[in-house]
């Protein structure tokens, strides 16, 4: 029977014992899951490795687990990519941030464009759905969510770390995924919005001397080119 796989922030390590405190987990153990003492779990810190676990005595706010094994996490990405994904509403980015962590993207960062629909969103939740993914997918790693930032900001902090940028947009060149193989180790993903990139910030890109390219002459929702350019860059070249 597959067991179990919960996210804790508490780095594990050669512990034999851990102690938890969180009234979400041991609601999520005990009240979804209908576990008990005496029942196995996966834990997993974000470190790549998984740690089957006991669960000992709890309560409503602690629960305490013997690890009695541990092994690599069955998936951890090792390519740095992040993706820049324009604020869209609210369902849907949330849908982009799920996907994007099943994907392997180390972290996402919402980008203020031009055509975006919405102003905010709720960061705190965004963490949430990527801990989940991570914990369904098998993945030994937990995507980091940023504030939003606006296109110049994000663009000028690709450019002081010398990040290599790919931006889609309907009217780019065409996609060629061999260019961004395996030797680009950290690749910042741009997505635009609902309507795409406005022809001002389009300049912006050109102005930045970033690559604009397209996925093909149909136009995609965002969350469809989302998926579709994430695996592209990243299944398709292994991650």
């Amino acid at each position: 029977m597959r067991l179990h796989r919960f996210y804790i922030s508490e780095p594990i390590g050669s512990k034999k014992e851990i102690i938890v405190q969180s009234e979400q987990l041991v609601n999520q153990l005990v009240r979804v899951f209908r576990l008990k003492s005496g029942d196995s779990v996966i834990l997993f810190d974000g470190s790549g490795t998984d740690y089957e676990s006991l669960m000992q005595d709890y309560d409503k706010q602690t629960v305490t687990f013997t690890i009695t094994k541990s092994a690599p996490s069955r998936f951890v990405p090792t390519r740095h990519i992040s993706l820049y994904a324009a604020v869209v509403k609210k369902d849907t980015f949330e849908w982009i941030a799920e996907k994007a962590t099943e994907l392997g993207v180390t972290e996402i960062i919402p980008v203020m464009a031009e055509r975006s629909e919405k102003k905010h969103l709720n960061e705190e939740r965004l963490q949430k759905i990527v801990i989940e993914a991570s914990e369904q997918s098998g993945r030994g790693s937990v995507p980091t969510v940023g504030s939003i930032v606006s296109l110049k900001e994000s663009l000028e902090m690709m450019m002081q770390k010398g990040i290599a940028v790919v931006v889609f947009h309907t009217e780019g060149e065409a996609f060629d995924a061999g260019t961004y193989s395996k030797q680009h180790t950290n690749l910042a993903v741009f997505i635009g919005p609902e309507g795409g990139w406005s022809p001002a910030e389009l300049e912006m890109f050109h102005s930045y001397k970033v690559p604009v390219v397209s996925l093909g002459a149909q136009v995609l929702r965002a969350e469809t080119a989302v998926v579709a350019a994430l695996s592209l860059t990243m299944l398709g070249n292994g991650c």
